[in-house]
């Protein structure tokens, strides 16, 4: 920490040391750095060099165009001091800068050479681009198609292209295609013809209509005793609303409190409301009718005026009453039948009391207001027998009318309940327009997820820039996806669930985000030298390799979800599928380019400091207080985050490598259990438009769920309609030909041209099939008024009776002889259907065209196979039937081998997509991100690691979504076919920075890309799991469960990711090229300087005399330094002189640079000059316009400018492994900053690894001070010397900072700084010569990964 009396310039990403005034006189020189205008387009704290142009060269290490980040320490206002240099006391003129090679060469324009430089260059443009294809694409999207229409929110969840759902949709269409004026009739003469009831009859209508028949009969009989049935308007009925009442306290209803307290319920909650009055039905004297509630009935069998007047006394007596009538209802005499006084009743009616059936009251108390386990024949004993619920029937219809008295006096819990009772189930008739209300009132909490998930990458990054543009990014991304899919691929459907892609895209983002920023600050540090254009290739390097892998992998796995059947999860795959990859390619450039844009121009420049405790009002010494507390706390997140992800997470998982695979196998296996096994994921009972919406806790879901079946009305008997029915179709195909993609689209029909059902074969096999069926042992009775199967035993009696004259006596009575001609045959079946049709009940089965042929058959039987919602049970009748049907076709003639039955099967087809699709859409899901994998980094291993880490992510959600309670339902089979696409993301991060690591063993390389990868991991996980959370309480349960599935495979998949994948990597990762499918001149990271020498030189050809072979990178600096060494760089930098910069230093050994022997140094023969130690070898001064040739390969020997010879060179021996680490330096970024140094990468520095690594751990080369050279006993390290532990040393050096204000004993604790890093300078070697230039240092980039390890 520098004092006091050192003022510095704090800057967002760096911090500059204030140049001392008092050295700037007389102009400056035009080959110096010179500061821009602060007005220009780069703002402050960036500069321009400019170049000469006799000393540019392609391929340097110069600063080129775009590289606008310059070192703070020129950047003052003023220019630099004309003074070149100072020795011994006299200023040297500046001609000696004038070989000098400048920075910059100003250019108007100069064609980008590589995608890298266009971005650096071209930020703006290449976003202008991008931003006008955004447009282009949006424009063409809204106005080339129509707008979504999310009117219907639950349309598309019907299974369609399967061999069931093509027979319902054909036989769909049959049904609304036939009727008069329509393509098929009934009769060949439609203006006759009136249209039956139940050719029209949907399989879902054929129960309801006989439902209704039955219930018209039963529960609005007229009764001719209107003493006490006169006071409601007719019996409940079940197109009434209904509310459930629960006791508060749990007891039971039947007392007189929760029978008032339901009372003043309904007259304060509904009755109050001002729309009551306009919805309910009315009386004969123009009011509202009461409802039918509990306490109604206890009044009118008390003879009260209102259900508030009735005693106690009248509870016991009506209880009374119920307990002896109650045998007779739960044994079925009494029945509506027997009700009132009338004389034509049942036998069996004699057998009910009076008392009983002298009202209606008893009865419907019995069948419709109380629970069925009330007075049941297992509780009638019971002395207090306990009511749980109780039913109102409103005197309204449901529907629609009944929205705002919900909303207005029942949708809050607390306007529902009191100290008695509570209304905790309602059927209004209204949920699917609640559906859409809530749908759209619950946006607010998908926007809140993703203000959580942007929030994050704003505390990450500390850029709201940064934040709107990547929003900008992901929303540009889904417009160009929307065009695609409507215009380019022609999707005519837009379903609702669409609008999901908006937060799981954004899940996507941040994890591409965060990684490309880590890379990018981690570049930055690495090479703080180089420029925009370096850095840009660097960072896109690694990342946009990553990209490519991690988009085309999850987009791949969201397009396998097409497999399935439901309309709106094939739409849901395509639209997110193409979202993802549109997303991938915008990312590549929008992200790099919105970067340079922030580093160029809106980085803040550097501001001064207080002055001092006092510096400034009130107000501003609080803000920079509070200021520093908040940087005090950053500097601690920053240091645990180090801790944990630099150190100890990587130690963790590869020292507990076996527990975690242990223990992850354990679980998925597991999960695979609980989901496949037992108890596995239920299968709905419902059809999805009167499914689960709701929060399971809404009153209209636990209506539907629990309290449906807890009264004996809603329960349909077996002889009302309850049986399965078969229907026989011949002549129409059974092809579907509507979009499958479009569930709004209707079906034509196909007819089928071989169809001939007049043959005497066909005549003859239509009887045995009518023989043959009723054999069957599914078989049922056939209803009176029931379509029929043997129409040909139809036409048989009514050629035999003697209306039959009437109609034709010469062809069609008397004919016995069967099989009949075809054309008699046809002719009669004419006649009978003209006959049958205006006053016949029953539908023979014949479909007529408009040109009066028969052109269909359609047969049908009732069975005994009761309606189930039970899969085993329906699946075990459609296996049945579709058995003895394929018998009976294959005996057929050939005019009738087409036909084809159904049934009501629409729930059944809808689980058996839901039973076997899942696992095939996982399962292709997977192979395909395999295959992605495969391509992407062509090693085996490594695919196989990262698909076995994404299905055991899957399978345990699927696991816990089983414990969760949650059925495998429409809505739940979106989501798990997403699920492989949301759990890629993090594996993949992992399994590429292990692909490109440039260490050869497995355990350096796991530690590599744990280091690298898992702050961004971690930090978008708990990101996700945030937004995940915020979801949780919404209404709507689409919500709710993408908020659930959100945070569960994204904590699941980060686990695996991180113990499981990483865990088999270090048992089974590979190494070098194991696993590695080789393509000829391809080269891996860990290829470089591992090969044989004798290889290498072979490969290389013959080596010229006075050349080296073999390069070797300078090891990192010596903690100890002279004070000359101080004085030397303090020389160098009052003199301002440009220094060289050098990228390739190279060490060579041999004839060019032979290592000197080691002999024993004073600090003095320490202080040596930089000319002599960096020109002797020309390895070392590149770029130099000094260089000279070597004049000794033997020594090294130190030279000055006028050729006098020094000391010799002594070379400095290896800093010992056990030497104290210094005290890390604060990240400029806090906690989102990644491994901002080589060391923060460094396998081998302070890691648990024994092993993995066998070189010694690389000292730090900061914060070293020249006292420490003074302490006796410590060896005086040596310059130059290889450790000769390993081949190549990385070169982990930081700028070291001079101020001049302070005295040399300062210098080794205030201004010996390392830089290097954020602030873009390059590594400076000073020079002890003050007529000779600094050599500055370039980071070497040679590796593929683009990173140093």
């Amino acid at each position: 920490m520098a004092p006091e009396a050192s003022p510095e310039r704090s800057c967002s990403l760096h911090s500059c040391p204030l140049e001392d005034p008092s050295g700037s006189s007389g102009p400056a020189p035009t080959s110096t750095l010179q500061a821009l205008d602060p007005s220009g387009p780069l703002g402050p704290g960036h500069f321009a060099y400019p170049r000469a142009p006799q000393e540019y060269q392609e391929g340097s290490s110069l600063l080129g165009t775009g590289d606008q980040a310059a070192l703070c320490t020129h950047g003052s206002n003023r220019s630099p001091s004309p003074a070149s240099s100072q020795r011994d006391g006299v200023w040297k003129p500046p001609s000696v800068q004038r070989h000098v090679v400048s920075v910059r060469q100003e250019r108007a324009f100069r064609m980008p050479k590589s995608y890298s430089q266009l971005i650096a260059e071209w930020p703006v443009a290449v976003l202008l681009v991008c931003l006008a294809v955004i447009l282009l694409c949006m424009l063409a999207g809204l106005l080339g198609s129509q707008l979504p229409d999310f009117s219907n929110p639950l349309l598309g969840f019907e299974p369609r292209d399967t061999d069931i759902g093509r027979k319902l949709e054909v036989w769909k269409a049959l049904q609304a295609l036939t009727g008069p004026k329509k393509l098929l009739s009934l009769s060949p003469d439609l203006e006759p013809n009136s249209s039956n009831s139940f050719g029209t009859l949907s399989p879902v209508a054929w129960g309801r209509a006989q439902e209704s028949l039955v219930r018209a009969r039963r529960m609005v009989e007229p009764m001719e005793d209107k003493g006490q049935d006169s006071f409601f308007c007719g019996a409940p009925d079940k197109s009434y609303a209904k509310l459930v009442f629960v006791s508060t306290s749990g007891g039971s209803l039947w007392n007189l409190h929760a029978i008032h307290s339901m009372c003043r319920m309904e007259q304060e909650q509904i009755r109050s409301h001002p729309r009551f009055g306009a919805v309910c039905q009315r009386t004969a004297t123009n009011e509202c009718c009461p409802s039918w509630s509990l306490g109604n009935y206890l009044a009118v069998l008390s003879n009260r005026s209102s259900c508030l007047d009735t005693t106690p006394g009248d509870a016991a007596r009506v209880l009374a009453l119920l307990r002896s009538c109650a045998p007779y209802y739960h044994r079925g005499v009494l029945v509506p039948s027997c009700l009132g006084p009338g004389q034509n009743k049942s036998p069996h009616c004699a057998q009910v009391p009076t008392k009983c059936s002298r009202s209606s009251a008893v009865y419907q108390l019995l069948h419709f207001m109380l629970d069925r386990d009330f007075l049941s024949p297992q509780t009638a004993d019971y002395q207090v027998p306990s009511l749980k619920f109780s039913l109102l029937f409103l005197p309204t219809v449901k529907g629609p009318s009944m929205m705002d008295i919900y909303l207005d006096g029942l949708a809050e819990p607390r306007l529902v309940s009191d100290n008695y009772t509570s209304i905790s189930g309602m059927d209004l008739g209204i949920k699917q327009e609640l559906l859409k209300h809530y749908l759209a009132l619950d946006t607010m909490y998908p926007l809140l997820a993703l203000a959580a998930i942007f929030f994050s990458i704003t505390l990450y990054l500390r850029s709201l820039f940064i934040t709107i543009m990547v929003l900008v990014g992901v929303l540009g991304s889904l417009l160009v996806a929307f065009f695609l899919y409507h215009v380019v691929f022609r999707m005519a459907y837009f379903p609702f669930v669409n609008l999901a892609a908006v937060v799981l895209l954004s899940g996507v983002c941040v994890n591409h985000t965060l990684i490309f920023f880590d890379l990018w600050r981690l570049s930055k540090s690495q090479v703080p030298s180089g420029g925009l254009a370096q850095r840009v290739a660097r960072t896109m390097h690694h990342f946009g390799y990553l990209v490519l892998v991690s988009g085309l992998t999850t987009g791949a796995a969201f397009y396998g979800s097409y497999l399935s059947r439901l309309p709106t999860v094939r739409c849901f795959a395509i639209f997110m599928g193409t979202a993802v990859l549109v997303h991938m390619a915008l990312t590549l450039a929008w992200l790099p380019a919105s970067a340079v844009l922030q580093e160029r121009y809106l980085a803040r420049g550097c501001v001064p400091r207080a002055q001092g405790p006092r510096g400034g009002s009130d107000p501003w010494r609080l803000l920079l207080a509070v200021h520093r507390r908040l940087r005090g706390f950053r500097r601690a997140a920053a240091i645990l985050s180090r801790l944990l992800f630099q150190r100890l997470l990587p130690c963790g998982v590869i020292k507990f490598r076996y527990i975690w695979i242990c223990s992850f196998a354990a679980l998925a296996a597991g999960g695979a259990y609980i989901g496949g096994v037992s108890p596995r994921l239920q299968l709905p009972i419902l059809l999805p438009a009167g499914g689960q919406v709701f929060r399971p806790s809404h009153p209209f879901e636990r209506f539907d769920a629990e309290y449906r079946q807890q009264f004996l009305f809603e329960q349909l008997p077996a002889d009302e309609g309850g049986h399965l029915p078969v229907v026989l179709v011949w002549g129409v195909l059974p092809v579907d030909t509507s979009d499958p993609l479009d569930p709004r689209s209707n079906s034509s029909l196909v007819s089928d041209p071989d169809f001939m059902p007049s043959s005497p074969e066909a005549q003859q096999w239509l009887l045995s099939l009518c023989h043959g069926a009723r054999n069957q042992s599914f078989f049922g009775s056939q209803p009176q008024g029931w379509p029929t199967l043997c129409f040909v035993e139809a036409l048989q009696q009514w050629m035999e009776r003697p209306a039959c004259a009437r109609q034709g006596a010469d062809l069609c009575c008397g004919q016995a002889d069967f099989p009949w001609a075809p054309e008699l045959f046809l002719h009669c079946l004419k006649m009978m259907a003209l006959e049958q049709g205006p006053d016949g009940t029953r539908d023979l089965g014949l479909r007529f065209n408009t040109h009066g042929n028969l052109a269909a058959l359609v047969l049908q039987f009732q069975t005994n196979f009761p309606y189930s919602p039970d899969y085993g049970q329906i699946h075990h009748f459609y296996t049945e039937v579709s058995r003895w049907l394929a018998a009976e076709l294959g005996r057929a003639p050939p005019g009738l081998r087409q036909g084809w039955f159904t049934s009501r099967l629409e729930l059944y087809s809808l689980q058996h997509s839901l039973s076997t699709e899942p696992a095939v859409v996982l399962g292709l899901a997977l192979a395909l991100a395999f295959a992605t994998l495969l391509l992407g980094t062509w090693n085996v291993p490594l695919s196989l690691f990262s698909v076995a880490a994404v299905a055991g992510t899957v399978l345990l959600t699927v696991g816990l979504l089983v414990l969760l309670e949650w059925q495998l339902n429409t809505a739940e089979a979106l989501f798990l076919s997403a699920s492989v696409g949301l759990s890629v993301d993090f594996t993949v991060n992992y399994c590429i920075s292990y692909h490109l690591c440039p260490h050869p063993d497995r355990l350096s390389r796991v530690a590599f890309s744990l280091r690298q990868t898992s702050r961004a991991t971690a930090v978008g996980t708990v990101a996700l799991f945030a937004s995940g959370v915020l979801m949780l309480p919404a209404t709507v349960l689409l919500y709710r469960k993408l908020g659930i599935i959100l945070m569960m495979v994204k904590f699941v998949s980060c686990g695996f990711a991180s113990f499981f994948f990483q865990s088999l990597c270090c048992f089974f990762g590979p190494e070098k090229n194991c696993g590695q499918i080789l393509w000829p001149c391809a080269h891996l990271p860990w290829d470089a300087g591992t090969e044989d020498p004798e290889e290498e030189k072979a490969r290389s050809g013959p080596v010229a005399p006075g050349t080296c072979s073999e390069h070797y990178e300078l090891q990192p600096l010596a903690r100890h330094r002279s004070p000359s060494f101080d004085t030397s760089t303090a020389t160098s930098k009052l003199s301002h002189r440009p220094s060289v910069l050098s990228e390739d230093l190279q060490l060579h050994d041999g004839n060019c640079c032979a290592r000197p022997p080691i002999a024993p140094a004073s600090p003095r023969d320490l202080l040596l000059d930089h000319q002599a130690v960096f020109s002797q070898c020309p390895a070392l001064q590149t770029s130099s316009p000094y260089k000279q040739s070597c004049p000794n390969p033997k020594t090294w020997v130190n030279q000055n400018s006028q050729g006098q010879e020094a000391e010799p060179l002594q070379a400095l021996p290896e800093v010992p492994a056990h030497s104290p680490k210094p005290q890390a330096e604060e990240l400029p970024d806090g906690l989102s900053s990644s491994a901002s140094t080589l060391e923060g990468l460094s396998v081998s520095d302070d890691t648990c690894l024994s092993t993995s690594e066998p070189s010694a751990r690389v000292p730090d080369s900061m914060g070293a001070s020249p006292e420490d050279l003074d302490d006796i006993g410590k060896p005086v390290p040596e310059r130059g010397q290889l450790n000769g532990k390993r081949d190549t040393l990385w070169l982990a050096l930081k700028e070291t900072v001079y101020d001049p204000t302070l005295p040399n004993s300062h210098q080794s604790t205030s201004s010996w700084k390392g830089r290097g890093g954020p602030d873009g300078s390059p590594v400076v070697l000073p020079n002890s010569q003050p007529d000779l230039p600094d050599v500055w240092l370039r980071r070497p980039s040679t590796h593929t990964s683009g990173y140093s390890s």
